[in-house]
């Protein structure tokens, strides 16, 4: 005799199932294909993984911040990680584009064309992620827990991804053109030298 379970459970834990497969691949197939065109920007490999970075870190502290506050995994919040790679790359975009911009103006001075990218463009996603922050903690007020925990996942994710943009992004953006910086200086007293 053969046995099989059956009835909606049964087939709600296989849709879950599939979901989370379905969640790790397109996640990883979005960090290539971001990565990807990343690099078509950028044309280097370092300002790409830079860029590219934070998004991650969003990513795992999502799925960590869901642990903590006892969030379960279901047919709306398996969509969390994507929409964090889709909010976030456009806010590291922002950022890194204002920072070349500033850059150019002061190539020397990497520390205080942070200063000015966080003034003005990190100012700006502030205001942005803010309306969508009260935007999506409206779903609080559902009476279905699916939709309220995918209203205060996604606010979360947006959190995230504005403290990784607007702290984290521009240090690491900062500390790369230092490391440019001193690596072309050195190649120009090596020059010297030679002449």
């Amino acid at each position: 005799a053969q046995v099989h379970m059956g009835g909606d459970l049964v087939k709600l834990q296989a849709v879950l199932q599939g979901l989370t497969t379905s969640q790790v691949e397109s996640t990883v197939l979005s960090l290539i294909v971001s990565l990807c065109v990343l690099l078509l920007l950028t044309r280097k490999f370092l300002p790409a993984i830079i860029v590219l970075l934070p998004i991650g870190m969003a990513t795992l502290w999502v799925a960590g911040s869901m642990v903590l506050f006892g969030l379960k995994w279901n047919v709306l919040t398996v969509m969390v990680t994507a929409l964090t790679i889709g909010i976030r790359i456009d806010y590291s975009i922002h950022i890194w584009r204002r920072f070349e911009t500033e850059l150019e103006n002061d190539p020397k001075n990497p520390w205080k064309a942070m200063e000015t990218v966080i003034s003005t463009t990190g100012v700006a996603l502030m205001l942005s992620a803010g309306t969508t922050v009260c935007g999506f903690l409206v779903l609080l007020f559902s009476p279905m827990p699916v939709v309220q925990d995918f209203g205060l996942v996604t606010a979360i994710t947006v959190i995230f991804s504005l403290i990784l943009c607007t702290l984290f992004l521009p240090v690491l953006l900062a500390l790369n053109a230092m490391m440019n910086g001193t690596d072309k200086s050195a190649e120009g007293e090596s020059e010297i030298e030679t002449q």
